[in-house]
């Protein structure tokens, strides 16, 4: 049953639905840009720009749960259409926004609509012929727009434009990303007597959502509190720029390496010591300092971040052979990108140090986890095939 839905679209849909995705998780990596230009014009305060970028995220967790389900039914293609418009939208009315509960308003509606969009491709890879492969291409081509906008953003735009210009341009891509849905032939996911049965909600498959959500706090946590990290450290801001666009780079590279080859690998040797190798990351950042040893663990800890996250589906499915939880794998893993930073909150003070003892204390939970996954004993792997055949 679970190679049943294989071969419900065509390549050119697969390619749409990819870069509609792409669009949708733009803004993780230019956030921190275009929240700073608000903070800087002074319509919000250190504290709300947090809160608001929580919102934000757990506005697409939820946007891609709620997506997922919507449009797996006859009418996806319309919803998809919508929640492109809704995003540019939300883009749109965000300079405009003169108080803090407008703007919180406006990136929650957003956070939705980049959701559902991101449910889009998540329909595709869930339900594909090999799931790994597709989400590190998926990752990739997400990855690569948000480390060029970066680049692009404060350096050649906000000095001619203004720096709230970046708003609008994600609202034209929004309008760009509705063109593409409408073009969408095949269905955005397979008829229902075709996704494989009932959901098994077994221990494995719960553990399975939980070691997910436990990894991605733990991320969430860290990346959230580099750049402090690094000034702990004596680093100048330009060096811990550096140092991020570093590891942007190699999270784009961990992605491409599992596209091309790295997918083959088995997820049970992957996911544990992904997760391992990335807590001695964290331990490197805090142990070694210099921009040498800050810019290797960050690094390390972004290809482990890409290159591990696809196989977090390939668990799923194996553990529900239905593929029907297999959506709630990027929900999950935004909700926990959003949790880790406020856990982490409550426990730094003059000293961030605390934001990654939590994150290393989390990895190694969640190694914790995948080990007990998959001691002896467990059920074997299911094979999935490969995108070549």
């Amino acid at each position: 049953m679970i190679q049943a839905s294989q071969g419900f679209q065509s390549n050119r849909t697969i390619m749409l639905s990819m870069m509609i995705g792409a669009v949708g998780i733009l803004i993780l990596g230019i956030q921190p840009l275009l929240l700073g230009a608000l903070l800087n014009a002074g319509k919000i305060n250190a504290v709300e720009l947090g809160w608001i970028a929580t919102v934000e995220v757990l506005g697409m967790a939820l946007g891609v749960w709620i997506g997922a389900r919507l449009m797996a039914g006859s009418q996806g293609k319309r919803i998809a259409v919508a929640a492109c418009l809704l995003m540019a939208l939300a883009n749109a009315i965000t300079p405009s926004a003169d108080t803090v509960m407008t703007i919180a308003w406006a990136r929650s509606l957003a956070g939705l609509a980049e959701g559902a969009m991101i449910a889009v491709s998540i329909l595709t890879i869930s339900h594909g012929a090999a799931p790994a492969r597709l989400n590190a291409i998926y990752l990739t081509a997400g990855a690569t727009p948000q480390l060029v906008f970066a680049y692009l953003l404060p350096v050649k735009v906000f000095p001619v434009y203004g720096v709230e210009s970046g708003f609008y341009i994600l609202a034209g891509v929004g309008l760009l990303s509705a063109a593409l849905a409408v073009v969408i032939r095949d269905r955005l996911a397979p008829e229902p007597e075709e996704a494989g049965g009932r959901v098994a909600w077994t221990p494995k498959v719960v553990l399975a959502l939980a070691a997910t959500l436990v990894t991605a706090s733990a991320i969430g946590a860290c990346w959230s509190y580099a750049e402090p990290m690094g000034a702990r450290q004596g680093l100048t801001t330009a060096s811990v720029g550096v140092a991020i666009t570093i590891s942007l780079a190699f999270q784009i590279i961990g992605s491409l390496v599992v596209a091309l080859v790295g997918y083959r690998l088995p997820f049970r040797l992957v996911l544990p010591g992904g997760v391992i190798v990335q807590a001695a990351a964290v331990m490197t950042l805090i142990a070694i300092p210099g921009i040498v040893g800050f810019s290797f663990g960050l690094a390390v800890f972004g290809f482990c971040w890409q290159a591990c996250l696809p196989f977090a589906m390939d668990l799923v499915i194996e553990a529900d052979a239905s593929r029907m939880t297999a959506p709630l794998v990027m929900p999950l893993t935004l909700a926990g990108l959003s949790m880790g930073p406020l856990i982490a909150s409550a426990l730094v003070g003059a000293s961030v140090i605390g934001a990654f003892v939590f994150g290393i204390a989390a990895f190694v939970t969640a190694a914790g986890l995948y080990l007990f996954i998959f001691r002896p004993g467990s059920a074997p792997p299911v094979r999935l095939a490969s995108l070549d055949g």
